[in-house]
């Protein structure tokens, strides 16, 4: 989901609303893994599960934690497990992603991808509960999701002391109002963005809009118009296309 707030109005309610009418045990995606990676991983591990190889989960694991085992022998066991419905295969995943979690790597997405697939797979055999998994590129935790906010100053004049202030303050105070967790904000001349979980249930558009106007009583110094994401955190480049962009 990426919207500005000025031009998506029906956006975030609707996205609102489709998570919180979901029935079922909600699986969240807690690392942030890039849209495409996760679309690859699923897209793959439906081939797996398609495949005719007689393999065994005992043979899976052994590949997985194997060093002489090649990257792409690495993702074959770690979707093929994934999907196997075994409680080996599950604690073998789940011991992979505690060890390699400091490691950087292509393969870091894909372990923990296929963790949360085996997670699922055993819930649905275990339960008549429906299981949902809701990914998105920024991931999350628990029952919030994990969003990235960027705001520029009116008309881009730099922010005074007083201002920055103000933000430093009313942001997170309406971020915890609304039972979520600030994990970022950084504040530049004419522009501040925002890190942050929030619960499925809450209106976002309504939480920021409360934010801004607080600090717009002292001036109007915040522009009405920003931006929310859940798919990516804004790079140089993307900052500067925001900031190319007029004033509305």
């Amino acid at each position: 989901m990426f919207g500005n707030m000025k031009n998506d109005n029906d956006v975030f309610r609707e996205f609102r609303e489709s998570l919180t009418g979901l029935n079922g045990n909600l699986h969240v995606l807690e690392t942030s893994v890039p849209v495409e990676k996760q679309i690859e991983y699923f897209h793959y591990s439906e081939e797996v599960r398609k495949n005719n190889r007689d393999e065994s989960v005992d043979e899976q694991i052994d590949i997985l934690n194997s060093q002489d085992s090649s990257p792409e022998e690495t993702k074959y066991a770690m979707a093929f497990l994934a999907i196997s419905g075994d409680v080996k295969a599950y604690r073998a995943l789940e011991n992979y992603n505690r060890e390699h979690k400091n490691n950087k790597g292509s393969l870091n997405d894909w372990a923990a991808l296929s963790l949360l697939q085996a997670k699922i797979t055993l819930e649905s055999e275990l339960s008549d509960e429906k299981q949902v998994f809701i990914s998105t590129g920024l991931g999350g935790e628990g029952h919030r999701l994990r969003f990235f906010s960027f705001f520029k100053s009116a008309g881009l004049k730099p922010f005074s002391d007083y201002q920055r202030a103000l933000i430093e303050k009313e942001i997170p105070y309406y971020i915890h109002k609304y039972r979520g967790i600030l994990e970022e904000q950084k504040i530049e001349d004419v522009y501040f963005t925002i890190l942050y979980l929030i619960d499925l249930s809450v209106d976002i558009k309504n939480m920021l809009l409360d934010a801004i106007n607080e600090c717009n009583q002292y001036g109007n110094f915040i522009s009405n118009s920003f931006i929310i994401t859940n798919v990516k955190i804004f790079n140089e480049r993307d900052i500067r296309k925001e900031l190319s962009k007029a004033d509305e």
